[in-house]
């Protein structure tokens, strides 16, 4: 891996405006398409992590992150493969652990854990994660420029702000709800 932050995985050398729409794209995007197209329905999901978090969050964070990271010259164990490998492995175990959460509290059944929109969640939840947070660090150690690096720390806020909520009673948790 060269000492460039970028280069194990090019997005990050793209310019702003196309990472923004890859991340809504592959994130969002893909999942409401599936929800379409294989599942004959269109719904929201009651998780504000999605709908704000999703929508708006990662996407800003990802096109401010990709205006520090196309300017700097990394050096660091983030830009050494082992850790690359390191986070993406972490993220795969957080979204199967979420995964086997959501079944031992019954929230949901083995049948909903093979939708395909819920099936192809948990495999971009670890491409997503690994994105995220191998970018956080480019963002802590470069600030140049700063908007950029406020920007993307903001957008980040907005993911973990509505990450919390989805952990408060504001968020019905009825099992199966939104899938009827």
């Amino acid at each position: 891996m060269s000492e460039q932050f970028g280069s194990f995985f090019p997005i990050w050398q793209w310019p702003p405006v196309l990472v923004v729409i890859f991340i809504f794209g592959i994130d969002f995007g893909a999942i409401m398409v599936i929800r379409r197209v294989f599942e004959g329905k269109f719904y929201w999901e009651r998780w504000w992590s999605f709908r704000v978090g999703d929508t708006i969050g990662l996407p800003v964070f990802a096109g401010f992150a990709a205006v520090v990271v196309s300017d700097g010259e990394f050096t660091g164990f983030y830009t050494e493969l082992w850790w690359h490998l390191l986070v993406i492995c972490v993220g795969y175990v957080i979204s199967f652990g979420l995964q086997v959460k959501n079944l031992m509290n019954g929230f949901f059944t083995w049948r909903d854990v093979f939708i395909p929109s819920e099936a192809y969640h948990t495999v971009i939840f670890g491409v997503m994660f690994y994105l995220m947070a191998t970018a956080i660090f480019a963002l802590a150690a470069n600030h140049s420029p700063i908007w950029a690096t406020v920007g993307g720390f903001v957008g980040l806020g907005i993911y973990i702000l509505s990450f919390g909520i989805d952990s408060t009673t504001l968020v019905d948790k009825t099992p199966g709800r939104y899938r009827k």
